[in-house]
C-alpha cells in the first residue's frame, strides 16, 4: 500500500500541478505557486512541517456546519488548493515567526471560502499558542460579519469535546470566550475599539467596504502581537475605484515582482480568477476560477447559472463577479478597465503636443464637489485615424477632502506638494497636483478661473465647452482670455457621437491618458444610458461615484472629433 503524502508534499505537488497545467488555474494563481517553490529554496527561509501540521489537522477535526456533510456529522477534508494555502501561511518561517503577516485571498461564492476563514479564526483562538489571543472577523454589516463567525460558532456548539479539550462554556450569540486567558473571537462591524489588540483579523467580502478604516484598525492593532494574521477573503465585486480593488492591484504588483522589500515579503496573495482572453462562456473558465469545483460547489448547479448569464444579460455582471471572480462595475462599466489601463501613459508630457490642435472640455458639477478640466490635443496619423491626447485638472473643497476618506490621498499622499503650495495656488503653475483644494466648503471659482484662464492663454485651445446651465460667472472671463465658448447640452443627442467615438478611441488605442487617478476613477464609474435606438449618455449608479472627469473628458473629445467650424448639433443620432 503507498504511503500517503505529507501535507507538505500535497502543496509542493499543487504547486507543480499548477505550473505544469495539469490543475487548470489562472495566471495569478501560478504566480503564488511560483513564489511558494522559490520561497522553499531561500536559505532565509524554512519549512515548519510541524506547524504547518498543527493548523492542517486541527481543521481536520472541525465539523460541517453546511449541507449534506453537516446533516452527516461529517468532519471537514481540506483539499490540496486549502493546504496550500496553509503551507503558505503557517509552515513558511522566516527568523523563527511566520513569514507572512497579511494575506489577500479572492475565493469565488460556493467555495468554501466562510468555512475556511473561519477554520482559520478558531485555530487562531486556540491552537496558535497565543496567550490572550484575540481574533475579531469584520464586515459592513452584522449579517456580513456573521458570515464567518456563525460557522465558527456552530463548529464549537457542536462539538463537545472540542468545548472540552479548550475549556470552552458554550459560545454566545456573538462571542467565543476561553476563560483560562480572556481569549474571545467576535463578529464586529465597522470598527474595534481603539484598545484592540488583535492576533488574527479576518476582513469578509472587503469589496462591500467604502473606505478603508477597518482594514486599517486590524493592521495598526497587530503590532502588539509577535505572530499575527491579517486575512483579507472576498470575491470580487464592483467598484474598482474603492479599497478593495486598489489592494488587489498592490497584491498583483507583488506577486509579478514589481516590489521587493521586507515588507511585500510579507503578503500573502491568492487570487481565483479568469485569465484576460478567456471566453467566460466557457467550461474553462468555470474550472479555472473555483478550485473547489465538484465538491463544494457542484459543477452542474454552475453550468446552469452560467447558462442563465449567457440568456440574460442582467444576470452577467452577478455571475461574472460572484463565481468568475471578474471585476466589473454594476451594470458594467461604459469603458472596459483594461482596455482604459492599457491606453496609460504616466510619461506624457504636455509640452510635446503644444504643436497639436486642442479642445478643453469643463465640467463644473457642484460647488460643494468637484470641478474639472479636461485638455484634449488631437490629431490624425498617416491612416487618417484620429488619436486624441489627454490631461486632467481637478478641484474640490477642503472641507470635502476633510470629510471624504477617498479624496484624501489624492489630495495630499499622492502629491510632492505641501499645504502651503495650495493655499498660495495662483492658477499659474504647470506642476499641479492631482487634486486642488480650495479654501473653504466650496469651489473657489476665482481659483479655478485662474487656472483656466492661465491653460487657454499658454495652449490656445480652439474651443471651451461647458454645460449652459453651469457656465454663468465662467464665459465672459474665459472669452476675455481668447477663448471660444461652446454649449454643450446634457443630452442624448450632444452626447451620443462623443460617447461612441471615446469608446472606439479606448479600444483600438486611438486614445492616450497620464494615468491620472482621478480620472480612472471617474472612468471606472461611468455608465451609459441608452435609449431604444442605441442613442447614448453619461450615467453613473450611485451619486457618491463621480463622473465630472468623464464627462469633461468626453466633451472634449467629441469637439475633437469635429473640425471647429461643424458645430455641435443635437441630432447627433436617432432620437
Amino acid at each position: 500500500m503507498p504511503k500517503s503524502k505529507t501535507n507538505y508534499q500535497i502543496s509542493v505537488q499543487y504547486a507543480k500541478d499548477i505550473l505544469s497545467g495539469k490543475i487548470v488555474a489562472g495566471e495569478y494563481v501560478g504566480l503564488a505557486c511560483d513564489r511558494y517553490l522559490g520561497d522553499l529554496k531561500r536559505k532565509d527561509l524554512t519549512m515548519d512541517e510541524k506547524a504547518l501540521n498543527r493548523f492542517v489537522n486541527f481543521v481536520k477535526g472541525l465539523q460541517h456546519v453546511k449541507g449534506r456533510w453537516a446533516q452527516r456529522k461529517e468532519l471537514f477534508v481540506p483539499q490540496p488548493w486549502q493546504i496550500f494555502k496553509a503551507a503558505n501561511l503557517f509552515g513558511l518561517h522566516k527568523d523563527g515567526v511566520r513569514k507572512y503577516i497579511e494575506a489577500y485571498c479572492e475565493i469565488p461564492r460556493k467555495n468554501g471560502k466562510s468555512f475556511d476563514a473561519a477554520s482559520i479564526g478558531l485555530y487562531m483562538l486556540l491552537a496558535d499558542n497565543e496567550f490572550g489571543a484575540e481574533v475579531y472577523c469584520g464586515a459592513t454589516k452584522e449579517s456580513q460579519a456573521m458570515e464567518v463567525f456563525r460557522p465558527a460558532r456552530l463548529m464549537v456548539e457542536r462539538d463537545e469535546e472540542l468545548m472540552d479539550a479548550y475549556g470552552l462554556p458554550p459560545p454566545n450569540t456573538m462571542s467565543i470566550m476561553v476563560p483560562e486567558d480572556g481569549a474571545f473571537f467576535q463578529p464586529v462591524v465597522g470598527e474595534p475599539g481603539d484598545g484592540a489588540s488583535p492576533h488574527c483579523g479576518i476582513v469578509d467580502e472587503y469589496h462591500e467596504h467604502k473606505n478603508n478604516r477597518l482594514y486599517d484598525t486590524f493592521k495598526t492593532g497587530l503590532g502588539a502581537r509577535e505572530k499575527p494574521l491579517l486575512y483579507v477573503v472576498t470575491t470580487a465585486g464592483d467598484d474598482v475605484g474603492g479599497p478593495c480593488f486598489e489592494r488587489r492591484e498592490e497584491v498583483i504588483e507583488i506577486l509579478k515582482g514589481v516590489y521587493a522589500d521586507e515588507y511585500t515579503d510579507s503578503v500573502f496573495g491568492l487570487l481565483y480568477t479568469i485569465d484576460e482572453g478567456i471566453d467566460w462562456k466557457s467550461e474553462e473558465a468555470l474550472r479555472m476560477a473555483n478550485p473547489n469545483l465538484d465538491i463544494s460547489v457542484d459543477f452542474k448547479y454552475l453550468k446552469r447559472q452560467q447558462l442563465q448569464a449567457i440568456r440574460n444579460t442582467a444576470k452577467q455582471g452577478i455571475f461574472k463577479t460572484k463565481h468568475l471572480n471578474q471585476w466589473i462595475n454594476a451594470n458594467e462599466t461604459f469603458i472596459n478597465y483594461e482596455e482604459w489601463a492599457k491606453c496609460a501613459d504616466p510619461e506624457m508630457d504636455i509640452n510635446d503636443y503644444t504643436h497639436m490642435p486642442m479642445m478643453m472640455g469643463v465640467d463644473l458639477a457642484s460647488r460643494i464637489d468637484f470641478t474639472s478640466s479636461v485638455k484634449c490635443f488631437y490629431e490624425d496619423n498617416e491612416q487618417g485615424k484620429r488619436h486624441y491626447y489627454l490631461f486632467a485638472n481637478f478641484w474640490v473643497p477642503e472641507e470635502r477632502v476633510k470629510e471624504t476618506e477617498r479624496y484624501q490621498p489624492w489630495a495630499r499622499e499622492y502629491n510632492p506638494c505641501t499645504q502651503d503650495y495650495y493655499e498660495n495656488y495662483d492658477g499659474e503653475s504647470e506642476e499641479v497636483p492631482f487634486l486642488m483644494m480650495t479654501d473653504g466648503d466650496e469651489v473657489d471659482t476665482v481659483m479655478v478661473k485662474k487656472k483656466l484662464v492661465h491653460d487657454i492663454e499658454t495652449y490656445f485651445p480652439e474651443e471651451v465647452s461647458f454645460d449652459p446651465w453651469k457656465s454663468a460667472g465662467y464665459e465672459q472671463d474665459l472669452e476675455d482670455a481668447g477663448a471660444e465658448i461652446t454649449k454643450f447640452n446634457q443630452t442624448i443627442g450632444y452626447y451620443t457621437s462623443p460617447m461612441n467615438e471615446f469608446e472606439a478611441a479606448v479600444k483600438s488605442g486611438r486614445l492616450h491618458h497620464t494615468d491620472h487617478p482621478i480620472l480612472n476613477w471617474n472612468i471606472m464609474n461611468l455608465q451609459s444610458k441608452r435609449d431604444t435606438n442605441g442613442n447614448a449618455k453619461p450615467r453613473k449608479e450611485d451619486v457618491r461615484k463621480k463622473i465630472d472627469g468623464a464627462c469633461a473628458a468626453i466633451m472634449a473629445v467629441g469637439r475633437a472629433m469635429q473640425t471647429p467650424d461643424e458645430g455641435l448639433q443635437e441630432d447627433l443620432g436617432s432620437i
